[in-house]
C-alpha cells in the first residue's frame, strides 16, 4: 500500500513538472527559445552524424591508402575540433567589421585560387588542383570563396542599399567578382563549387531588391555561358549527360551513378545498421566524401536518409528565418547567402547521389569528410549564431500583428486550461 501511494506520488511530481514546462513553453514569447539555441542544436546533432558516417566509411580507404583502420577518421576529429574552434569566433565576431573590410576576404581568396593553379605550388589530386599546403594541413580555397562572396556581395548590397536600383553600383560589382571566382575554379576544374559560389551570389542579389529586369538577363546570360562551358569538351559533355541513362555507361562516366543507387536499393527502409553497408568495400567511388549520402541510404535505410535531409532542411529554414527576423541588413543578407550555399550543396549533392543530377564533387554540408569544407561551414554558421544571438524578443505592444495577439491570447486560454487540469489531477481544487 505504501509502495503504491510513493509511486503515484513520484508520477505525480514528474506530471507536474511536466506540465510547469508546457506552461513557460506557452507564455514564452519566442515559442521554443531563442533561434540561436536551435541553430547550435541542428549544428551539434548534424556534425554529430556526420563524424559517426565518417568512422563507418573512412576505414577502408585508410587501409587501401597504407595506413592504420582510423587515420582518417582522427584527421576529421581534428578537423571537427577546429571546426568547432571557428564556429565559436564566428559567433562572437562583430558583423560591423566584416562589413567594413568585406573586400578582403575576396581579394585573399582570389590570390589563392590563382596560387592553387601555379605549379608546384598547388596539390594536384586526380587530376584537379585545387589544394594548397603541405602534409596533413591541406586547404581548399575554393571553400573560402563561398564565404568570401556571400561577405562581398551582403556588404556591397548593404553599404549602397540606396543605389540598389542602380544595376552598376550593386548588380556589377558582385558579378564581376562571382564571375572570376567561377572562371577560377572552373580551371582547377570544379564546377560544381562554381554553380554554388554562383547560387550564393544570386540568393544575395534577388532578396536585396534588384530589379528584376536588370538581375534575370544576367542570369540567363551565365546560364547560356556555363551550358556552352559544360558542353564545350566532350568528355565533361558525356560525364555530365550520363546521368540521364546510368546503366548504359555503368562501367565508365555513370560507374559511381550505378553504385550509388544500388547502395540505397539494398538499403531498403531500415538499411543494413550502422558499419554493415558493403558499398564502401571497393564498390563505391569516395565513400566518405561525395558519396556518404549513399552509405547513409544502405545502412540507415529510407528511414535514415529521410531524418538526415529532414535536419538539413529545418537547419536551412532556421538559417533563412533568422534572415527574416534580423534587424541589421547585412546580417540578413549575409544569412541568405550562407542559407542559399548550403542549400544548393544538398541539392547538388543528394541530386547526384540518387540520381537526379549529374556529379559534380560536392560535399554534404557537416556530413561528408573533408577539413575546409567543414570549418568554413561551421564558421559560416557561427556568424548566423552571431546574427540570431541578437534577435530581440517580441514585445507586447501596439504595432503587434492581429495574428501574434491571437495567439498570445491563445497561450494563455490554453495555459489556464492545463493549470485547471493539472489542479484538477492531483486533487489541489
Amino acid at each position: 500500500m505504501t509502495t503504491g501511494v510513493v509511486t503515484r506520488r513520484h508520477r505525480g511530481r514528474l506530471l507536474s513538472r511536466v506540465t510547469q514546462l508546457m506552461l513557460r513553453i506557452l507564455a514564452a514569447e519566442n515559442g521554443f527559445g531563442p533561434d540561436s539555441h536551435v541553430l547550435v542544436l541542428l549544428i551539434g546533432v548534424l556534425t554529430a552524424i556526420g563524424v559517426s558516417m565518417v568512422l563507418s566509411t573512412s576505414f577502408v580507404p585508410s587501409l587501401v591508402s597504407g595506413h592504420n583502420p582510423f587515420s582518417l577518421f582522427e584527421k576529421q576529429m581534428l578537423w571537427v575540433f577546429l571546426g568547432l574552434m571557428a564556429f565559436a569566433l564566428g559567433t562572437r565576431l562583430d558583423l560591423e567589421i566584416l562589413l567594413k573590410y568585406r573586400g578582403v576576404p575576396i581579394l585573399l581568396s582570389g590570390f589563392a585560387l590563382v596560387a592553387v593553379l601555379i605549379p608546384h605550388v598547388g596539390y594536384n589530386v586526380g587530376g584537379s588542383s585545387r589544394w594548397l599546403g603541405f602534409g596533413i594541413i591541406r586547404v581548399q580555397p575554393s571553400e573560402i570563396t563561398k564565404l568570401a562572396i556571400a561577405i562581398f556581395a551582403a556588404g556591397v548590397a548593404t553599404s549602397r542599399a540606396d543605389q540598389i536600383s542602380d544595376w552598376r553600383k550593386v548588380l556589377q560589382p558582385v558579378i564581376l567578382a562571382t564571375g572570376v571566382a567561377a572562371v577560377l575554379i572552373l580551371v582547377e576544374p570544379d564546377m560544381g563549387t562554381a554553380m554554388v559560389v554562383g547560387a550564393t551570389a544570386i540568393g544575395i542579389l534577388f532578396v536585396s531588391g534588384v530589379r528584376m529586369r536588370h538581375l534575370l538577363p544576367t542570369l540567363a546570360l551565365i546560364t547560356a555561358g556555363g551550358l556552352y562551358e559544360a558542353m564545350a569538351k566532350s568528355y565533361r559533355r558525356e560525364r555530365l549527360l550520363s546521368f540521364v541513362h546510368p546503366w548504359h555507361n555503368r562501367l565508365t562516366f555513370a560507374y559511381q551513378e550505378v553504385q550509388s543507387l544500388v547502395a540505397f536499393a539494398t538499403g531498403h527502409i531500415t538499411g543494413a545498421g550502422p558499419g554493415a553497408g558493403q558499398a564502401k568495400w571497393g564498390f563505391l567511388p569516395n565513400p566518405q566524401t561525395d558519396f556518404i549520402f549513399s552509405v547513409i541510404g544502405q545502412e540507415l535505410g529510407a528511414v535514415g536518409a529521410v531524418i538526415v535531409l529532414a535536419l538539413l532542411a529545418f537547419l536551412i529554414f532556421s538559417i533563412f528565418r533568422v534572415s527574416q527576423k534580423s534587424t541589421s541588413r547585412f546580417g540578413a543578407l549575409l544569412c541568405v547567402g550562407i542559407g542559399s550555399w548550403l542549400a544548393a550543396q544538398v541539392v547538388l549533392n543528394v541530386g547526384a547521389v540518387i540520381g537526379l543530377l549529374p556529379v559534380t564533387g560536392v560535399p554534404l554540408p557537416l556530413i561528408s569528410s573533408g577539413g575546409s569544407s567543414l570549418v568554413v561551414e561551421l564558421f559560416a554558421l557561427g556568424l548566423v549564431n552571431s546574427v540570431a544571438k541578437h534577435i530581440r524578443p517580441i514585445v507586447k505592444g501596439s504595432e503587434r500583428s492581429q495574428l501574434q495577439n491571437w495567439l498570445s491570447r491563445s497561450r494563455v486560454v490554453i495555459g489556464s486550461r492545463l493549470a485547471t487540469l493539472h489542479k484538477t489531477g492531483f486533487g489541489l481544487r
